[in-house]
């Protein structure tokens, strides 16, 4: 099957392609063609070598951790049917043309939403859900500081606690004002100019992470929490709460979940573009770059 590897860590150039023998599934797993497959920024930090100290990878490896297609064989789901979901982090495979996948990390395709969309749903999505309901559990009525609502993952997490009638308070660039208090935000603070006067809150989800973060989280209430997704790190001096960074886990029920309310139109899922898989490289460097304002997504 024709992949994209990488046998070394580095820059973009070092992902390639390569002829390797499809994956057999196991136990379990599904074996799944490809249609679509999404571009993280944890893509480049695994090609980057930034996890090797405790998550050493073997070459060739194949990155990409969510994917969309149809079913090939395996248990639960018929051959034809399409699915998508997120790989084991740790095992990855989603730049290829085929993958086998743990049935329950799957999900079916709802009636009117394509592969590309759904392929770019499942980390992104399955983070911002989980922060919300397995992270803090929030309750209506509690007060959340939500950086980077606006974000992949932050619009999941908007979404996810405005379901459970949370108040939410987005940090956003000041030109985002407008479009993330049109998703349903109370409050807004453009990230930058960070003079906040209101209540405090009970508890936070970054994206971000940085300095301008760090200043903003001296407003947690004492006993609130803070979890981040960032890799970027919040200055802990001084605040009320030490960052816990959070791990999200694949879920096939939450993927479901997610891909049910993008079909109702409770949330959007912005692509920024779609390339074909052999352009992996350049699809990196534009993730890399940040600025999208969307998804990139690989196809075969």
């Amino acid at each position: 099957m024709k992949a994209i590897v990488i046998n070394r860590h580095g820059g973009p150039d070092v992902l390639e392609p390569a002829d390797l023998p499809p994956p057999r599934p196991q136990p379990g797993e599904v074996l799944v063609r490809v249609a679509a497959a999404a571009v993280n920024p944890a893509d480049g930090k695994w090609r980057a070598g930034m996890f090797e100290s405790f998550a050493p990878v073997g070459f060739p490896h194949i990155l990409g951790y969510d994917v969309a297609g149809e079913v090939v064989d395996g248990e639960g789901f018929a051959p034809g049917e399409r699915v998508f979901g997120m790989l084991d982090p740790f095992r990855k495979g989603g730049y290829a043309e085929m993958v086998a996948v743990a049935a329950d990390h799957l999900a079916r395709v709802p009636d009117g939403l394509d592969l590309p969309t759904a392929a770019a749903i499942p980390t992104a999505g399955l983070t911002g859900l989980q922060m919300v309901e397995r992270g803090l559990d929030l309750q209506a009525g509690q007060r959340l500081l939500l950086t980077g609502a606006l974000g992949a993952v932050g619009r999941f997490a908007l979404f996810a606690a405005k379901e459970r009638g949370v108040h939410v308070i987005a940090a956003v660039r000041a030109a985002h004002r407008d479009a993330v208090r049109a998703l349903g935000a109370e409050e807004v603070i453009a990230l930058g100019e960070e003079d906040w006067n209101g209540a405090s809150f009970d508890h936070v989800i970054d994206t971000v992470g940085g300095a301008a973060v760090g200043r903003l989280c001296r407003h947690l209430r004492r006993g609130g929490r803070l979890l981040t997704a960032a890799t970027t790190p919040i200055p802990g001096d001084g605040l009320p709460a030490a960052p816990e960074f959070f791990a999200v886990i694949p879920s096939g029920p939450d993927a479901a979940r997610l891909a049910a309310a993008v079909a109702a139109g409770k949330v959007a899922v912005p692509i920024a573009c779609i390339l074909p898989l052999d352009q992996a490289a350049e699809a990196q460097r534009l993730v890399e770059a940040g600025g999208l304002n969307g998804k990139v997504i690989l196809t075969n």
